[in-house]
């Protein structure tokens, strides 16, 4: 019953990937479906043809004979080996396709996963299982090349029993027996092979790690001012050390088997050869006749045990593929619809009894934190590092649901609402922001970056405070951000950066925005400045403000103190600048002199 429940699993994933490389590329399989069919017309030529040379050699010798003979040889093989060749080069490029297709489903689902599930380590893992064979053993080329493969070698079979059954079956019985020993080594080293591979995943996360940081150009400076170069060469050791020791455990056990493995065929080689050679010295077939058969005996055995290592190969490839579909089936809760917002203008905020703590930690990170937001309100969220203010703000954008209590808006659960639509009420700068290797358009208009007049950026922009290094810009708001794909790209400045996330923010026009100390690295009167000049720019809209320093404070509507993941204080400025003693007062002294 186990056994049925696999082969079952295997053909559905076999279905699955067929499936979704047809819909990737129309002809992907009717391709391979004609490659099978001719490369398995070419043995009977050569298998065929040279029994009736050597019968016309022996006997008649009519030259007319053996000239057509010959031709009809040459000729075949000729017109075979060009269709296959175009086939084979059709394949490749439709093999090309049909990757890049599934690189991009892969680079979908890792995009559409819920953002909890990408800082979860045994997702990460499981990702890793998911891509490394597509990536790095072919496994979706491996799969469709072997059920192609497959195919040609049953219609082989097929023919080749015709041919050797005009001899004798016993000839078939041995070499299937002999081939299902073979096969069995096979795919014994097949699964000593997968359960290597297993034991490289955690190793390759690492090395995957390592060679990211060292090509990442943000990390260059700090690689090269604290010389960590000598670092990375030693994990990089260390890492290669124990990626070869795997190696070298898995070929010393598989040496075995494919030691046993060539004996065993040798031994059927003898087998045949001697079994064939017997019929001539016995006058019961002639030497056309041994020609033919012996051909016919070692391409049959030859199919078979291909025929058994494909079999093989896609069931391994199966086993492999099992992991893409439990990662191609996590759930990903922003993709359920849910209800309709409404009036995106109007929108009331409520953290009712909100405890978070994060996948697989046992202390919360907020505590029982109840605040309301009211519609135009602005908020400073305010508190030391490890306060719990960015966690608060990852909850309201729904990158994480809270572990306890709800949050509203309008009076409804926020995880009721459709995802999409929830997106469009934010916009959220966070102190980790990222602009990406796209040109500054893309970068400020994003999905929008072909519909957006060229003047709105410009406009965004300058409110933004950037119009003065957009001046300097000969290329303008088409200048690629980095140099990734362009020599020309520019390496902008922290406080240029800033600006252009700040446009970002302010061109999605969204009715709820969020700064979440994205000048942290300022010093505060810089920060002040960008803060001011921010809240010019949003106008009424609902504002929070997220910060270990008070640069927004004064023009705040409310202040939320933060301490140790509990909200401990709540008012306007004025009122708690007078709680003598207390956190926020003590931070505000402390910070004064920037702001008075």
């Amino acid at each position: 019953m186990e056994n049925k429940e696999k082969y079952t699993s295997d053909l559905y994933i076999i279905k699955h990937f067929l499936k979704l490389a047809h819909g990737i590329s129309k002809t992907y399989i009717p391709t391979l479906f004609f490659s099978s069919l001719f490369a398995a017309a070419v043995p009977f030529l050569n298998i065929i043809m040279p029994k009736y040379i050597i019968d016309e050699l022996l006997g008649a010798r009519r030259i007319k004979v053996l000239i057509m003979l010959v031709l009809l040889t040459v000729l075949g093989n000729g017109v075979l080996n060009l269709i296959n060749r175009v086939l084979d080069k059709k394949c490749n490029i439709k093999n090309e396709e049909v990757v890049a297709g599934f690189d991009l489903l892969i680079g979908k689902k890792v995009m559409d996963l819920d953002f909890e599930n990408i800082e979860d380590p045994e997702i990460l893992n499981l990702k890793e299982r998911a891509l490394f064979p597509i990536r790095n053993q072919g496994a979706i080329w491996q799969l469709t090349y072997n059920i192609s493969k497959g195919l040609t070698e049953i219609l082989k079979i097929i023919g080749l029993i015709g041919v050797i059954l005009t001899l004798d079956w016993i000839i078939i019985a041995l070499i299937i027996l002999i081939v299902l020993l073979s096969s069995f080594m096979y795919k014994k080293s097949q699964r000593l092979q997968h359960k290597f591979f297993d034991s490289l995943i955690p190793l390759n996360r690492e090395f995957g790690y390592y060679i990211n940081t060292i090509n990442d150009f943000s990390a260059g400076k700090d690689i090269r001012l604290y010389n960590v170069a000598p670092l990375f060469v030693k994990k990089l050791d260390e890492f290669n050390i124990n990626s070869t020791n795997v190696f070298i455990k898995m070929f010393s056990k598989l040496g075995v088997y494919e030691g046993l493995n060539e004996i065993v065929l040798q031994l059927q080689m003898v087998i045949v050869y001697g079994y064939i050679t017997y019929k001539v010295l016995i006058n019961s077939i002639g030497i056309g006749d041994f020609t033919m058969y012996t051909n016919a005996a070692i391409n049959f055995s030859k199919s078979i045990s291909n025929l058994f290592g494909s079999y093989v190969t896609i069931r391994q490839m199966c086993r492999y593929l099992q992991a893409f579909m439990e990662f191609e089936n996590i759930e990903s809760k922003h993709t359920k619809e849910g209800k309709k917002i409404g009036n995106l203008e109007k929108v009331n905020i409520e953290f009712k009894n909100v405890s978070f703590k994060y996948p697989r930690s046992k202390e919360f990170t907020l505590k029982n934190v109840s605040i309301k937001i009211n519609e135009g309100e602005k908020l400073s969220v305010v508190g030391l590092n490890g306060a719990g203010k960015t966690t608060f703000i990852k909850l309201l954008a729904r990158l994480y649901d809270p572990t306890e209590g709800e949050i509203l808006l309008n009076g409804v659960n926020i995880n009721e609402y459709d995802y999409d639509e929830y997106m469009k009420l934010l916009s959220v700068v966070f102190q980790d922001f990222k602009l990406m290797s796209f040109s500054i358009k893309e970068n400020i208009a994003l999905n929008d970056f072909n519909k957006v007049k060229d003047e709105e950026i410009e406009e965004v922009l300058i409110k933004s405070g950037f119009g003065k290094d957009l001046e300097k810009l000969p290329k303008g708001i088409n200048t690629p951000v980095y140099k990734n794909f362009d020599e020309g790209g520019i390496e902008f400045s922290g406080g240029q950066a800033q600006k252009l996330a700040i446009a970002r923010a302010v061109y999605k026009n969204a009715p709820i925005v969020i700064l979440d100390e994205p000048t942290a690295a300022l010093d505060p009167k810089a920060e002040y400045e960008i803060y001011s000049k921010f809240n010019e720019l949003i106008g009424k809209k609902t504002t929070i403000y997220i910060s270990h320093r008070l640069s927004s404070c004064r023009f705040c509507d409310n202040i939320a103190v933060f301490q140790k993941g509990k909200l401990i204080q709540y008012g306007t400025h004025d009122e708690l600048v007078k709680d003598k003693g207390n956190e926020y007062e003590t931070m505000y002294s402390a910070q004064a002199q920037y702001y008075v």
